[in-house]
């Protein structure tokens, strides 16, 4: 049940290779975070806008999917 649980944030799936999916991810946490602010929500907005601080920190800077790179072993 962990492993499940864990899986749920994995911001490094594969269902995020696509680049313009990790956009999109991005552009509506910004959005969210906007509506937040607008609506007097500043909790919501500090939340949101903090997950998409982190997204943009994962999609852009430090964005490896398992088995992209070949180790010393898959070389030889």
């Amino acid at each position: 049940m962990a492993a499940r649980r864990k899986d749920l944030l994995d911001l490094r799936h594969p269902f995020f290779r696509p680049f313009w999916r990790r956009i999109a991810v991005v552009l509506l946490l910004a959005l969210w975070t906007v509506i937040e602010i607008v609506s007097g929500n500043p909790y919501w907005a500090l939340l949101v806008g903090g997950i998409g601080a982190y997204a943009i920190y994962v999609f852009f800077f430090d964005f490896d999917l398992p088995g992209d790179h070949p180790t010393d072993k898959d070389a030889s």
